[in-house]
């Protein structure tokens, strides 16, 4: 939350630097973005715990159960594949990125570590989404 009060912040001086004064700072564009990999990459699992995602069910949902555990477990699945995928792409980039030493355009700021995160974020999505897998294929009403 205090990341997410000093991007709000950040933006809102920026953008009434930009009004009032014609002079943006030139470094927040880069430092928002990091700052919002730190705000989204760790709750994006903690969202799918709660069960925050979207989901549309308006062909699913006229399925019988037996249908649509297998529908959702297959859904489950695939993104278990996919985010662990995204994972270790993002863990192999990441370590290229920290070993080559590479920063933001404007201010000295690493990049790896925060892909990294991102990697770490992906990861626990896909654990997340694995359980949900497995408590689909387990559960009898879904």
């Amino acid at each position: 939350m205090i990341v997410l009060l000093a991007m709000v912040l950040l933006l809102v001086s920026d953008i009434t630097s930009r009004r009032v004064f014609n002079s943006p700072f030139p470094w927040s564009l880069e430092t928002v973005k990091v700052m919002l990999v730190v705000v989204v990459a760790p709750a994006i699992s903690f969202c799918a715990i709660q069960g925050g995602h979207i989901s549309i069910d308006l062909v699913t949902s006229r399925f019988p159960v037996k249908i649509r555990r297998v529908v959702y477990a297959f859904i489950y699945l695939l993104s278990v594949v996919l985010f662990s995928t995204m994972a270790w792409g993002s863990y192999t980039y990441g370590l290229s990125i920290w070993e080559a030493h590479r920063i933001t355009g404007v201010l000295p700021i690493p990049i790896g570590p925060f892909i990294l995160l991102v990697a770490l974020g992906s990861l626990l999505l896909a654990l997340v989404l694995l359980v949900q897998f497995i408590n689909t294929l387990c559960n009898k009403d879904t």
